[in-house]
């Protein structure tokens, strides 16, 4: 249990940091995985955005998430995504996917969720409880499964409910590494220069219990919901070994405005600042990884910032210019990143 005063107030929250510390390489050049958890209007417009790349390579990107938890990966066209020039390039981003609630569009992501192999639709259950079930194409609401890629509805994602948005872009032999056999894979956003865009809100749902009213959005490295990332032997799974998850909004006990960020990896990394959870209304945030930097950046954006097809470089710089000191913004540096 952490204990800290911020602006005069007592906060508490659990930190459930990843395992034994692993080499810095475990988590290296893998493809990243969006969770979140419960709320409504999730994702209500995302993109993913990545810097230009010479014609004969391929630019890799990552995805937004919503309040339902849910993990996200997406894959350029080519099967070995390139990132971005070092020094942060200049030029355009162009967006790699996009997802619009409101208005029901959805370009370059696959809305997936935990039930593979049951109720007879695609995936798999076999490896029993230790591995849990597969994932699975997820229904329009996010709480079953479905037989084939559906969109997810403009509605509120219910407490406890789970959707994992990865790319549109399956597995095909071992192009994503190892994959549960029988079950439904999708490629990651890989590449060490990407940006994720979304808007979203966290209603209160007033429910209590497990998981009731703490939605959260967050990243996960694609290894872990492609094997195992709800069974009960945690060794077939990467996370302990400090593979990836990075908490981007997550509210961490029942009825709580604060959102915290968390690194889950080698390093691990976390403090007592947070993001005022918007109960009321929609916020927008950007996310942007910067390899050259050797660091991640959230940032809120203001309301007037639109997800535009392609975005100068000079923009997404701005968007993090106070570099994490304002109260809009929160800096993950690794170690080594300046």
């Amino acid at each position: 249990m952490v204990t800290a005063t911020v602006d005069g107030q007592e906060v508490h929250w659990i930190n459930q940091y990843a395992g034994p510390v692993a080499s810095s390489s475990t988590a290296a050049g893998q493809p990243a995985s969006l969770i979140a958890s419960a709320c409504p209007y999730c994702a209500v417009q995302t993109t993913i955005s990545t810097f230009p790349d010479a014609a004969s390579q391929s630019p890799a990107t990552s995805i937004p998430a919503s309040s339902a938890t849910a993990s996200a990966s997406a894959k350029p066209p080519n099967p070995l995504p390139v990132s971005g020039p070092s020094n942060g390039g200049s030029g355009s981003w162009s967006r790699k996917a996009y997802y619009n609630a409101e208005a029901g569009d959805s370009d370059g992501f696959t809305f997936l969720n935990h039930f593979g192999g049951t109720l007879g639709k695609p995936g798999t259950a076999d490896g029993g409880p230790a591995f849990g079930a597969s994932l699975s194409y997820a229904s329009s609401d996010g709480k079953s499964a479905a037989t084939s890629p559906q969109t997810l509805q403009n509605r509120m994602i219910e407490d406890d409910v789970e959707v994992i948005i990865m790319s549109n872009r399956s597995c095909e032999g071992d192009s994503c590494g190892y994959t549960r056999p029988g079950g439904v894979a999708y490629h990651g956003f890989a590449g060490d220069h990407k940006l994720f865009m979304m808007e979203f809100s966290m209603p209160a749902t007033g429910k209590t219990g497990f998981n009731g009213d703490m939605p959260g959005i967050w990243l996960l490295n694609a290894q872990i919901p492609l094997t195992s990332q709800y069974g009960t032997n945690p060794e077939c799974s990467c996370w302990t070994s400090g593979c990836g998850e990075f908490d981007l909004f997550e509210i961490l006990d029942t009825g709580n405005f604060r959102c915290k960020s968390t690194l889950h990896m080698a390093p691990a990394g976390g403090s007592s600042d947070y993001f005022q959870r918007p109960e009321n209304n929609t916020i927008k945030a950007a996310v942007l990884f910067q390899g050259s930097k050797e660091s991640a950046h959230i940032q809120i954006l203001d309301d007037s910032q639109s997800f535009d097809g392609s975005l100068a470089s000079d923009i997404i710089q701005a968007m993090t210019q106070d570099g994490g000191k304002g109260t809009m913004s929160s800096v993950f540096k690794l170690a080594g990143g300046s």
